[in-house]
């Protein structure tokens, strides 16, 4: 919805920075993002050592931590809702439903309900338009500002 040939608009799209959240194992085809690991070719979901299975989604620190490992296997006729609270009453969670919106994905570290903190990862950076070709690689985020400020015809911020 920009100039079809692009010569006059310079769209930049990034993120503030990431999360801790990871993605495990080695799903199938089309298994549901929020759903447990299934690996190809299987049926049911894989099990880790403990024997239990796991989520596609995890984070490393948040309100999904668990003092022990909840069974996360689904059950087809229950679909009860995995809370922090919950999680502390009944410690089985046998037949709890990953894909529930409600559903607080498991963390490895506790930092209270609901919240997790930023990672450290950089994250990527994608331009399209004049000076587009400013955007490659690494760059830290004040270098961002510069080349919109240039762009957008500001003067540029000297930081002493």
């Amino acid at each position: 919805m920009t100039d079809s040939a692009a010569n006059d608009t310079l769209i930049i799209v990034s993120a503030d920075h990431s999360h801790t959240f990871t993605i495990a194992g080695y799903p199938q085809r089309g298994n549901p993002i929020l759903g447990l690991v299934t690996s190809p070719g299987k049926t049911k979901p894989d099990l880790a050592t403990d024997g239990k299975p796991y989520a596609t989604l995890s984070y490393a620190n948040g309100g999904g931590y668990r003092t022990a490992r909840p069974t996360l296997t689904a059950s087809p006729d229950m679909n009860p809702v995995f809370t922090a609270a919950t999680a502390s009453v009944t410690g089985d969670l046998s037949s709890t439903d990953t894909m529930h919106p409600n559903f607080i994905q498991e963390a490895t570290v506790p930092t209270g309900y609901g919240s997790e903190t930023h990672a450290a990862e950089d994250v990527a950076i994608y331009a399209k338009g004049p000076r587009a070709y400013l955007f490659q690689g690494t760059q830290e985020q004040s270098y961002i500002y510069q080349v919109m400020a240039k762009a957008l015809g500001f003067a540029p911020t000297v930081y002493k």
